[in-house]
């Protein structure tokens, strides 16, 4: 009976992890977004507004004053990272840090991340035909570079619909873009252990340089 519930737990596991999570975009003049993981809703965009009785909202406005006291008195005892009080050389060395530690392993995971069912339709519009016309030129331009930027760094599978063109009675220019992102959350987990291990190796490197050490040093204070 015990190997029953241990290989249901595994299994269990296993289906858990097999699981992806997935993303969808749609814009039409309003935004809709969807965050699932499996066949659950973690987050909706726009939300079903529920109505509030006014007890319960004086309540939390009372709450939120408090809680806003609190947070003013937090801050004043800490202090924030500006990145504009660093030097110059802080600052490069801390590109460095990122650039170098974690450039593969955040390529990888990227790399794992899949477009589906992209749809883009933009329709250009200006105040008369000449503005229309520049507007449908740069469109066609930063569409094309985003979607090799996007090719480049995630795994962009072929679109459904691309249609750009310009509506010179039309002084807006409107927008249907429409995708869908996915990622395993087994990629996901190995991606994350695989940046914190670049992070540890990244601060030994570092660490062993003596020119360094101090540099890296007040970089990890600030942060």
């Amino acid at each position: 009976m015990g190997w029953l519930i241990a290989a249901a737990i595994v299994l269990l596991i296993v289906l858990l992890l097999a699981g992806r999570i997935a993303v969808f975009f749609d814009y039409n003049g309003t935004l809709a977004l969807k965050i699932k993981y499996a066949c659950f809703n973690v987050v909706k965009i726009p939300k079903k507004k529920r109505k509030k009785s006014k007890r319960k909202s004086k309540n939390k406005a009372k709450k939120t004053d408090k809680k806003a006291k609190s947070d003013k008195s937090k801050k004043k005892g800490k202090k924030k990272f500006d990145l504009k009080s660093l030097k110059f050389d802080d600052k490069i060395e801390l590109l460095k840090l990122a650039l170098s530690g974690f450039g593969k392993p955040l390529k990888k995971l990227l790399k794992k991340v899949e477009f589906s069912h992209t749809s883009i339709r933009i329709v250009c519009g200006g105040d008369d035909a000449a503005k229309a016309a520049i507007k449908f030129g740069a469109m066609n331009i930063a569409v094309g570079n985003v979607l090799g930027l996007l090719d480049s760094f995630f795994t962009l599978k072929e679109l459904d619909d691309m249609y750009i063109t310009v509506d010179f009675q039309s002084e807006e220019t409107l927008y249907d873009v429409y995708f869908e992102t996915r990622l395993s959350l087994f990629a996901a987990i190995a991606g994350a252990f695989g940046l914190l291990r670049a992070l540890t190796k990244l601060t030994k490197a570092y660490d062993e340089k003596p020119r360094t050490r101090k540099r890296i040093r007040r970089l990890k204070g600030h942060l």
